[in-house]
């Protein structure tokens, strides 16, 4: 019984890989401080999904929005969400917060 435990983990430890290999592979993020975004603008590949975590710096909830990306999340202050992105076409999509209409929007590259 030990030994099939073991085996297990190890099949697992080498599954996995490294520690942290893939961990950030698809990540990006973008930060809301001081009412903008930053970085103001992102440039990801094109074919290949992306899970964008949103971090909120400021004292109040944002709604990270974009009608081309179809996302809407509400981000509570000092939290972060991940918004999952599908693979994208190349070209230019835009975000914005839905709570704070004066604030900049964001771009995202798609390339």
């Amino acid at each position: 019984m030990l030994q099939m435990m073991v085996g297990a983990f190890a099949l697992g430890v080498v599954l996995a890989g490294p520690a942290g290999a893939a961990a950030d592979d698809g990540v990006q993020e973008v930060q809301f401080r001081d009412g903008h975004f930053e970085p103001a603008i992102l440039t990801i590949s094109a074919n290949a999904p992306v899970k964008l975590r949103v971090r909120n710096a400021d004292g109040a909830p944002i709604e990270f929005e974009s009608f081309e990306l179809n996302r809407e999340r509400v981000v509570p202050p000092g939290q972060v969400v991940t918004v999952f992105i599908p693979s994208l076409s190349p070209g230019t999509y835009h975000f914005f917060d839905d709570f704070h209409r004066e604030v900049p929007p964001g771009t995202l590259i798609v390339k």
